[in-house]
């Protein structure tokens, strides 16, 4: 979905849910497809929307922020919003110091 260099994404929906595939590396430079992204989802009228951190090898402090405002867009609306599939540590690692974790519904990888 994003033509951004770095970075892809891609949104499924189902009947329950939308997820939001992400992978490679988020940053100021990428996180507006990021945002891009998790924006059609939350518009996707399901009642959750899931981000898959899998494919993901670096967050900084602005995809914090892009997943951090679809959250508050999708509460608003009612939508369940969580991400799944944390591998990279470093992300982790950022979530933790930030403490988002359970704002974000981390959930991790299996």
């Amino acid at each position: 979905m994003t033509p951004v260099e770095g970075l892809h994404t891609s949104v499924f929906l189902t009947e329950d849910r939308a997820i939001v595939c992400v992978a490679g590396e988020v940053d100021f430079a990428t996180a507006p497809g990021l945002r891009q992204a998790l924006q059609a989802a939350v518009a996707g009228g399901r009642p959750l929307v899931e981000v898959d951190f899998a494919g993901v090898s670096f967050c900084d402090c602005s995809g914090v922020n892009a997943l951090l405002g679809a959250w508050q867009r999708a509460r608003a609306d009612g939508v369940a919003f969580r991400v799944v599939g944390v591998q990279a540590a470093i992300v982790t690692r950022v979530f933790r110091l930030l403490d988002v974790e359970r704002v974000l519904g981390l959930r991790p990888a299996r």
